[in-house]
């Protein structure tokens, strides 16, 4: 008993000390709402008002499949969402393509909103679909709800097998060096087998081709509105499902940067009403519905964005095209990210790189494609010939549980959207370093970049899965605050082996292992010492030379957390947004 006592004496000490150290530091001012009420009994931890039983995960890619896993492990009763047929996330390809992204007006202040969807008045009820109905095709209703993925055929990823590989379900041993999206996607899916999580599974767990239509709180925890969507072949038509089921704790696995980034460009609205030759086709369009180089043969091609998507798209239809242009806003060399200059680089050498797009001049005609229009430049000269231009220029913030939940917590009035930037605010407002929304702990998101590092996800949904079992605590509502604006807990973002991604895997082993100590539980272990040296390999082979080493791991071995400076753990998150 009294060793016990020590050990919380301890605990609380070290909470102390933290909380004192970080508040020397500098602050970053992030809102927090003055109406915001404290009204947790006295004490060091979180304290939820009732037991948690049934989970929900919204989204079956690899950190949706992973969190479910977890929570099924600690008896909670799951029920998996995705509004895709089947698991996979970003990793399940097709070759069907997303319906056509919105284009905003010129100078104009109202940017493409998500449209609130149309909900039936009583729950549960059924509703079907023929060809023509309301002016559109079963196919483009069938996109709409589960919005294939923005892969394509050759796609190959930019990380190492190291760190993308899933727990229990190892790659192929002969696998390449540099993995296709096609063996990931196989990856992700076994790993959805093995844990009987698949579209094929007979399962009361997941549902598929179900989308997330709303997310709302009442008096006894969160109520889904989802809607399911089902192909019928006699006659050919779609069968959509309402129904609502209630939940004491939500999971939200779908990511942030989901709605595409189309740049404010004069004249592009017009461009982008332009049909190719075929009618079928636009000739201005959205990285994310590119998936086979065979369709460029002998045109002369416009790449808008010089990041990962643009490099990796010129360099799939360089050898199919006429001709290929890059263009990009102004850049200094020096100061780009490793990673940026690696796209740029990695552009095939007969690319032709030319400046921003000031104007897309009007067209004498909207018909049989643009290949007569002019291209105004931001140096004055113009563009012409060009008969497709594809908009490698990124993804914008669209959360809409996350926007809900701030919705229902705080009113419509007192919150504003997400910026379309990516690179200004925080991606996800109000939300703890472990993932879980401060004003509502029963409702947490993936934080960090766990699509990349396999082995972040894995603490954060055991951190998730034993808070909410009660083998774990929070802090108090105060200290979640207080940490949340804290100069240490707010750095924790960056790609894998640098300084933000190790003070998170520190802050992780350190706090789930002292309360599996205290309250029982598996420990966890760092990163092994040994993968240290193939992963830093691979980033000097396949990024940048001395970018990452072995030192970006043990640097922090030696320094106190309450040393930690932004300099030491603040790396650029790399999107393409930045300098399209």
């Amino acid at each position: 008993m009294i060793m016990k006592q020590l050990s919380r004496f301890a605990v609380l000490f070290l909470a102390i000390h933290i909380a004192t150290s970080v508040a020397d530091q500098p602050q970053q001012a992030f809102d927090i709402p003055k109406q915001q009420n404290i009204n947790q009994p006295e004490g060091n931890w979180y304290t939820f008002n009732s037991t948690i039983k049934r989970v929900a995960v919204i989204g079956a890619g690899p950190a949706g499949l992973q969190a479910a896993a977890t929570f099924i492990e600690h008896n909670f009763t799951v029920r998996l969402f995705d509004r895709a047929p089947g698991p996979g996330g970003n990793w399940l390809y097709s070759d069907e393509i997303p319906v056509r992204e919105p284009y905003p007006a010129f100078n104009s202040s109202d940017a493409p909103e998500t449209e609130e969807r149309w909900i039936p008045e009583q729950l549960p009820t059924s509703e079907y679909y023929n060809k023509g109905d309301d002016g559109s095709t079963l196919d483009s209703r069938w996109r709409e709800h589960w919005q294939p993925r923005s892969i394509w055929n050759s796609l190959h990823t930019n990380s190492p097998a190291i760190i993308t590989e899933l727990r229990d379900v190892p790659y192929p041993p002969d696998h390449s060096w540099v993995i296709s999206a096609h063996t990931i996607g196989a990856h992700v899916r076994a790993y959805a087998s093995i844990n009987k999580l698949n579209a094929n599974d007979n399962s009361s767990v997941h549902s598929y081709s179900t989308r997330v239509e709303k997310l709302s709180k009442g008096d006894n925890g969160w109520t889904l509105t989802l809607k399911h969507l089902k192909k019928l072949e006699e006659p050919e038509r779609l069968k959509a499902t309402w129904w609502n089921e209630d939940f004491d704790a939500v999971f939200v696995a779908t990511g942030p940067y989901t709605s595409p980034h189309v740049p404010e460009i004069e004249g592009l609205l017009l461009w982008s009403k332009v049909h190719t030759v075929d009618p079928e086709d636009f000739s201005v369009y959205h990285s994310r519905v590119y998936r086979r180089p065979e369709r460029y043969t002998g045109k002369n091609v416009l790449v808008v964005g010089v990041g990962t998507s643009g490099s990796e798209i010129a360099r799939d239809i360089s050898g199919f095209a006429n001709k290929i242009y890059a263009s990009h806003r102004k850049f200094d060399w020096d100061n780009l990210h490793p990673f940026q200059r690696r796209s740029i680089n990695r552009f095939p050498p007969e690319t032709e790189f030319i400046p921003e797009i000031s104007q897309f001049e009007p067209l004498p005609s909207l018909d049989n494609g643009i290949r007569n229009g002019k291209i105004r430049l931001v140096n004055g000269t113009y563009l012409e010939n060009i008969d497709e231009i594809i908009l490698a220029t990124g993804y914008k913030r669209s959360n809409p549980f996350h926007l809900a939940a701030l919705n229902e917590t705080f009113g419509t009035e007192s919150v504003t959207s997400p910026p379309a930037d990516v690179f200004t605010g925080q991606a996800l407002k109000y939300v703890h370093w472990t993932g879980h929304f401060i004003p509502d702990p029963t409702l947490a998101f993936t934080t960090g970049n766990p699509s990349l590092d396999r082995r972040l996800g894995h603490y954060q949904y055991y951190g998730q899965a034993k808070v909410w079992a009660g083998t774990a605590h929070l802090p108090s509502e105060a200290e979640l605050w207080a940490q949340y604006n804290s100069t240490r807990y707010n750095y924790f973002r960056g790609l894998f082996g640098t300084g933000p991604s190790e003070a998170i895997v520190r802050q992780y082993v350190t706090w789930l292992n002292n309360e599996s100590l205290e309250n029982g539980g598996r420990l966890v272990g760092p990163w092994p010492v040994q993968n240290r040296e193939v992963f830093a390999y691979y980033a000097n082979q396949e990024w940048e030379k001395a970018y990452i080493s072995k030192e970006n791991f043990t640097r922090f071995e030696n320094v106190p957390a309450h040393q930690w400076t932004p300099q030491d753990i603040w790396d650029v998150s790399v999107f393409e947004d930045e300098f399209w």
